[in-house]
């Protein structure tokens, strides 16, 4: 890494604010209990399971297939004289033993929804942020139909909320509060697996509720975007947008849809992780790592439009409030973030930096002289 992209190390967390823009602010990290850390976690494996055990709707079995180099698991039924194969994911130690769980116990789920609910009363009581119902309904149809399990990323505001749980502190509902779910993925991806979202995307947003499709630029592209009739919640379908300059929208086969191409989101969607929506009996998304999404977001910052100040200070709020956590419990993984971020060109460094330039000063130390 280049001498100016060094990191210098975390600092401590003093005294709590509000203000996280400029000057020396700073903010108290404020975490939950380890017991509600245990639920958490405890709810991210139950819906992974469940997850699962929605696949076994017939009798099948598990098979794997490797794909570039990588072990797939899909979960096989025979339909008349052919077989169909439902993807489950990518091989990790945690979905081995899932499956082994799995084997021949899919009758054992009858209270598994009530128990997760129990759980997300839990977390709503210690002071978890949790998704209102309305977005909860968008999103559960949503990993119904398979869109997270076929690498949809949840992006945006909501993802962010979804960090509280991942990292076990107390978020600031003033940088937390959406009417938009953001939905990304990267067209690459798709190539390592066969399936697609059954129902497709904007046919699972129907099932939620009515929702009305916002014209393309070009009338003759397919909608990239849905909202309701009320206008409150609106649904943005993304993809990372590399190279060329794309015309139109792009294809994304395995969701169903259409999707706007965007610049700088194949970082962001490069290293994901699963999370838990708190709403209902929880919702089990994909999200991108909470390093990422901090880094990721002192481009967007700086790409907003010149009259967007409040969304601008909300960026650099999430911002600062995950590095906080992140440069204390985990700064090797901020390191790494960073050193892949500011190889992938001058531009990168330098939109970023820009950003970090708002931040508080012990924020900026961490990025080494600003140069």
């Amino acid at each position: 890494m280049p001498p100016d992209c060094e990191f210098w190390g975390a600092t401590g967390i003093i005294v709590p604010q509000l203000l996280f823009l400029g000057g020396n602010a700073r903010m108290t990290i404020r975490r939950h209990s380890a017991t509600l850390q245990a639920a958490c976690s405890e709810l991210v494996e139950q819906l992974q399971i469940a997850e699962i055990d929605g696949l076994m709707e017939r009798e099948g079995w598990f098979m794997c297939k490797k794909r570039k180099g990588k072990n797939h698991w899909y979960f096989r039924r025979r339909i008349g004289n052919k077989d169909a194969d439902r993807y489950v994911g990518p091989e990790t130690p945690e979905l081995l033993v899932q499956i082994e769980t799995l084997k021949g116990q899919s009758e054992e789920a009858k209270d598994a929804a009530k128990q997760r609910r129990e759980l997300i009363r839990q977390l709503r009581a210690g002071g978890y942020l949790m998704t209102d119902r309305r977005t909860g309904r968008v999103l559960e149809e949503l990993a119904r139909a398979g869109v997270f399990r076929l690498n949809g990323v949840l992006v945006g505001t909501h993802a962010f909320r979804c960090y509280s749980a991942l990292l076990g502190v107390r978020l600031e509902q003033q940088f937390a509060l959406t009417g938009d779910v953001d939905i990304a993925q990267d067209r690459a991806v798709p190539l390592a697996i066969t399936n697609t979202a059954d129902p497709g995307l904007s046919a699972a947003l129907a099932k939620a509720e009515k929702f009305i499709a916002i014209p393309a630029l070009n009338a003759k592209d397919p909608t990239t975007s849905w909202r309701t009739e009320d206008r409150e919640l609106r649904v943005d379908v993304l993809t990372p947008l590399t190279g060329k300059p794309t015309r139109g929208t792009v294809e994304l086969p395995a969701l169903g849809v259409h999707a706007k191409p965007l610049r700088f989101l194949d970082y962001l969607l490069a290293e994901t992780v699963r999370a838990a929506v708190l709403t209902g009996s929880g919702v089990l998304v994909r999200v991108p790592t909470p390093e990422r999404y901090a880094l990721h977001k002192l481009i967007v910052a700086q790409r907003r439009d010149a009259n967007a100040r409040d969304k601008v200070r909300k960026d650099l709020g999430q911002v600062q409030t995950l590095l906080e956590v992140l440069l204390e419990d985990s700064p090797d993984d901020v390191l790494d973030a960073w050193g892949d971020l500011v190889g992938r060109g001058k531009k990168w460094q330098t939109e970023a930096m820009k950003s970090v330039r708002q931040l508080p000063k012990h924020i900026q130390a961490l990025f080494g002289p600003a140069g």
